[in-house]
């Protein structure tokens, strides 16, 4: 039995420090552009090098410029540094930066134009790689390729594809050889704090120095530097790249100063932790990244080690918004991880969400991904599912607001029957698919003009260095497009009331039914009662709703087949809803399901908030009863739990509802434990509840910065 290891008082402390900053307290300052942390050294950068050949190398000279520019961050008591350099702007400094923004925003890679809507990042990066041979051995990488493309015949140097080629190497070289720059500074930072300091922590900054002297730079070479490169590399490119799959590529590094002696296991859940608390200081806020640990390698043995159970142990250390933490779970999942899971779910932590591994892997090798790649699969931020180091999903791609389309076809048609009502609908989003998917390839090629994306992240994904592109230019993998479907319950229940009210009950005209909607029920309450108490709903182990909702699943499948509509190998949609369930929902009318006006739609592939009433395993049935596996675009299960089914004497209960939903083939469980009692005094005394964090569509946030929609959303889960 693994025995958490405490939390030492210096994690604490460094623990209170992020919990003050920016993500925590969402303070929005003016170096928080979009989805983007954006930085005066970047534009005074974007300014300098305007007369750049090309927007991609003027965007990397930027990038380089911002690192060099920034002033390295060492806070006391950090073990693992490396802190995005915000300074307070006042005075003519604070004019400069908002004149600059503006200029940059009105260029064509500014965050707030629709290029910004293609992700710049939702990427894991290949950390094995990095671990194994350093920035230096990429950039040497890089220069062999690009020898190779001094050496065509004359003729092809002229070549266009050529040309492209030998602009994305040198773009990752300038921004490479900047993050090596960035790191001897810390280096030199440690060692001159070193001078003044007194012990212990005289001797922590000069090894803080020695490492940073070596990594990101060259191979790791023992766990700290391992920890320490993963973490440079990724807190100075300003966006979501989760960790992907840590208990895997740090084990070796790990285990081998196990066994000789040079690091104890308490130094390395330091290290684990403080490298999580680092990922919290740079997600800005209602974002989400990540990692997963525990499920099978490629040679399908299980992943269960030290560092498993540690990075769940440093989730419950922090208990913060970010990482956005999930456990694989298979057949061979033992009961003790299991069980470790709950008592840390159970603490409030809403960490780790549980993966289907099994499914997972069907469901990516069935598109196309090859089984040794399937394996290292990762959510990418929230709960769209890529594979680390080889893929570019388009997140989130395209929207479909299924509730709201529903009620738009009443307003051109006049159907006479259920099939002529699901032949307009589906024809109308298939048509909207067509047009969004149109306007977003756009989008992406407007991006791969201009390089939103830092080069530096292609570096580590394959294939960009062997095939000369960047991820928006095709080098990537595996290329996905993932729209979402917000709201199929609210759409299913919806559906099916019309079904019954209008072509089995015959107690309604469709006209008058639209017409009592599109009043927000005025004046027919009964009728709205007898709809919500009295109708079968989706959720509760019902056959004949359930039959009803996997045949529109189908048909969402169907939407997608050969249709060569996108801009990626495949289309995996997903229902995935993030906070649009709640946002979309507060701005449309009410619904057939007997949902008011403005009120949230459903969240995920969940039922209806509080209309699942036959209990955990009845749900899960109904939401299970269909194959997931084509919805790698985030299929997110909410369950909300009182802590009494955490006591040991009921735990056991618990883990039966994980193995129920793993063997049925969910994709992705994640629970909320926290009384309804505590939410409503949330509600109204925010002060008291600062720290509370509670599970939304895919990711955590702190609940008294929510929406009052999402808050009521919420609320009005089914506590089981």
């Amino acid at each position: 039995m693994y025995k958490e290891i405490e939390m030492t008082d210096r994690m604490k402390m460094v623990r209170k420090l992020y919990r003050e900053g920016p993500a925590a307290t969402q303070r929005r300052p003016l170096y928080y552009s979009g989805d983007r942390w954006i930085s005066l050294g970047f534009l005074e950068g974007w300014e300098k090098y305007e007369t750049a050949f090309t927007t991609k190398l003027r965007r990397s000279l930027a990038e380089a410029y911002e690192l060099d520019s920034a002033q390295p961050i060492i806070d006391e008591n950090e073990l693992i540094c490396g802190k995005p350099y915000f300074p307070d702007y006042e005075g003519e400094e604070k004019e400069r930066f908002e004149s600059l923004l503006s200029s940059f925003n009105m260029s064509p890679t500014a965050s707030r134009t629709e290029v910004a809507r293609t992700r710049a990042d939702h990427i894991c990066l290949d950390f094995e790689k990095l671990l194994r041979v350093g920035i230096k051995g990429v950039i040497e990488e890089i220069k062999q390729k690009r020898r190779e493309l001094s050496q065509l015949s004359p003729e092809s140097l002229y070549d266009f594809e050529v040309i492209e080629k030998k602009e994305f190497y040198d773009c990752c070289i300038i921004e490479l050889e900047a993050v090596i720059r960035f790191a001897n500074r810390y280096a030199q930072k440690a060692k001159e704090m070193a001078e003044s300091a007194s012990e212990p922590r005289k001797s922590e900054l000069l090894v803080i120095s020695s490492i940073l002297s070596n990594v990101p730079e060259n191979p790791a070479t023992s766990f700290y530097e391992a920890v320490q490169s993963v973490h440079f590399y990724l807190f100075n490119m300003f966006g979501l790249y989760p960790l992907g799959r840590p208990d895997r590529y740090l084990y070796p590094f790990y285990e081998k100063d196990i066994e000789e002696g040079k690091i104890t296991r308490e130094f390395a859940q330091e290290l684990v932790t403080n490298l999580c608390l680092g990922v919290s200081g740079y997600v800005f806020p209602r974002a989400a990244c990540g990692f997963i640990v525990g499920g099978s390698d490629k040679d399908g043995r299980l992943v269960e080690n030290d560092l498993t159970y540690m990075f769940l142990t440093a989730l419950h250390h922090i208990k913060m918004p970010d990482p956005n933490g999930a456990l694989a779970v298979n057949e061979m999942t033992s009961k003790e991880i299991l069980s470790y899971a709950a008592d840390i779910i159970g603490d409030g932590t809403t960490h780790p969400a549980i993966y289907n591994d099994k499914a997972i892997i069907n469901g990516l090798i069935n598109y196309g991904v090859c089984p040794e790649d399937a394996c290292d699969y990762i959510h990418t931020t929230c709960a769209e599912i890529s594979v680390c180091g080889k893929s570019r999903m388009y997140t989130t791609s395209v929207t479909v607001n299924m509730p709201a389309t529903l009620l738009e076809i009443f307003d051109k048609h006049s159907p006479k029957t259920l099939q002529e009502i699901e032949t307009l609908y589906f024809d109308r989003v298939a048509e909207f698919l067509n047009r969004a998917n149109f306007d977003y390839m756009m989008r992406i090629l407007e991006a791969k003009r201009n390089g939103y994306q830092p080069m530096r992240a292609s570096c580590f994904v394959d294939d960009c260095i062997s095939l000369g592109k960047d991820v928006y230019s095709g080098g990537a993998r595996y290329s996905y497009m993932q729209p979402i479907f917000i709201g199929f319950a609210t759409f299913c229940d919806s559906l099916f009331a019309i079904k019954k009210l209008i072509f089995d009950e015959k107690t309604l005209t469709l006209e008058e039914f639209v017409d009592i909607v599109r009043k927000n029920y005025e004046g027919q309450e009964p009728l709205r009662q007898y709809i919500i108490n009295r109708l079968p709903h989706y959720g509760n182990d019902n056959d004949e709703i359930d039959t009803f909702a996997y045949s529109l699943y189908e048909k969402i499948e169907g939407l997608f087949g050969k249709r060569t509509v996108f801009a990626a190998d495949f289309c995996m949609p997903g229902t995935f809803s993030y906070v649009n369930h709640a946002s979309r929902g507060a701005g449309t009318g009410a619904t057939f399901d007997g949902r008011l006006s403005g009120v949230s739609f459903s969240d995920g592939c969940c039922p209806v908030q509080g209309l699942d009433r036959n209990g955990p395993t009845a749900m899960i049935n109904s939401l299970t009863g269909f194959c997931q596996e084509k919805f790698m675009g985030g299929m997110v299960v909410n369950m909300k739990f009182s802590k009494s089914v955490f006591d040991d004497d009921k735990k056991d209960v618990f883990l039966g509802v994980i193995d129920t939903f793993i063997k049925r083939g969910g994709i992705e469980l994640q629970v909320n434990c926290v009384d309804k009692q505590t939410l409503e005094d949330a509600v109204i005394h925010p002060e008291n509840h600062r720290d509370l964090i509670v599970r939304i569509g895919g990711y955590s946030d702190y609940f008294t910065r929510l929406s009052d929609c999402m808050k009521k959303e919420v609320i009005a889960r089914t506590q089981y």
